[in-house]
């Protein structure tokens, strides 16, 4: 093994958030030796999110610093840590590289303390950190592990179970239907048997939601009709909105929703995207941050709607619960894992780049190895 491991590090500042292949620097750095209630981890994938970008503009990852927020799954060659044995595959967060010291007394980085169950079944203090069961690693493939099973579909299941439940026949709408979380979430809801219709950017992606997804339809959310197709979409308003994007497109929305109608944020998606980033003097409430605006809450209040707005990780005591529903519907054959990875460890900063310059499908991942 190895005795140094490699690190991409944030070597350059963006100019007018602009991120390029030159943002990026490989460093070499040897492996420290392991103090007590430690792990060394080598790791297999790690997911990328969209809002790498942002905490990069923003400060959140310092120049000539890594990452260490992403989600990974890795496998354990050596421990001093009783919580995770040697030969374990684990989920955990970690930067832009292929080795990383971990303990099980670690918080998480970039959230809150996980509640006394999480812990408990994580025997962890971080809600993403912990030891993944051998029968899912020997069913499953590490894509899978950090998608499906990771906050993407941790965060569709436990979404629509609290906005549940889901009736047949209901009116159900999905931002960022072709987006990692949504393209689950119109399928949960497709097969409870309601009507789906998604929003994605561009003709070619529409097609692609309802081809893969088999839902009733999806709208261009970036035509200039959007909220005429909206309405002779839904002409008897929605019932369910599941949103992971945010900004106006929440308004837009949320405007045609029935009385009593159930809404989930769960992202702000679509600011990531931008040209130009948002960087507010004061950090706003989750709420904001996930497209409830004033505007918003005044049709939440007029409509009687039930908001949802939180991070999955609070239901993350039940995690192996969903673990075993979303399996079962895979093994059905009734929902479909969707993922878009990148192979090859070198290939990491292009393929955060392309994140922001060319479309795909599902959660973008890097597999340093099979």
């Amino acid at each position: 093994m190895s005795e140094t491991y490699r690190q991409w590090i944030f070597a350059k500042p963006m100019v007018d958030d602009v991120l390029g292949p030159e943002q990026f620097e490989l460093r070499e750095r040897p492996i420290p030796d392991l103090a007590p209630n430690q792990a060394l981890v080598r790791v297999r994938l790690i997911n990328i999110h969209s809002a790498t970008r942002s905490r990069m503009a923003t400060g959140m990852t310092r120049l000539g610093d890594t990452d260490l927020s992403n989600y990974a799954c890795a496998q354990v060659i050596r421990s001093r840590d009783p919580a995770f044995r040697e030969g374990d595959t684990i989920a955990c967060q970690a930067g832009w590289q292929d080795h990383q010291v971990i303990s099980s007394l670690d918080a998480s980085v970039g959230y809150g303390t996980p509640n006394d169950g999480v812990k408990a079944l994580n025997r962890t203090n971080s809600q993403w950190c912990y030891a993944l069961r051998p029968e899912m690693v020997r069913a499953w493939p590490a894509e899978v592990l950090m998608d499906m099973f990771g906050t993407s579909g941790m965060t569709a299941y436990f979404g629509m179970r609290q906005c549940g439940p889901l009736k047949p026949g209901e009116q159900v709408a999905v931002a960022g239907a072709s987006g990692s979380v949504g393209s689950i979430v119109a399928q949960l809801a497709r097969i409870a048997g309601c009507r789906v219709i998604g929003f994605a950017g561009g003709a070619d992606r529409c097609r692609w939601v309802v081809d893969t997804l088999g839902i009733d339809g999806c709208i261009d959310y970036r035509g200039e009709d959007f909220a005429e197709r909206l309405q002779a979409a839904f002409p008897g308003g929605i019932d369910v909105f599941s949103d992971g994007i945010g900004g106006e497109l929440t308004a837009t929305v949320t405007g045609r929703m029935n009385r009593g109608g159930r809404l989930l944020a769960y992202g702000g998606a679509g600011g990531y995207y931008a040209d130009r980033l948002d960087r507010p003097q004061q950090r706003p409430s989750l709420r904001r941050m996930f497209g409830i605006s004033e505007t918003v809450e005044a049709t939440i209040a007029a409509r009687e709607l039930r908001a949802e707005a939180w991070i999955v990780d609070a239901f993350y005591a039940e995690r192996l619960t969903a673990e075993d529903d979303l399996a079962s519907l895979m093994r059905s054959g009734q929902l479909k894992p969707i993922s878009h990875v990148v192979d090859g460890f070198d290939n990491l900063p292009t393929a955060i780049v392309d994140l922001y310059r060319t479309p795909h499908a599902g959660k973008l991942q890097v597999r340093f190895e099979a």
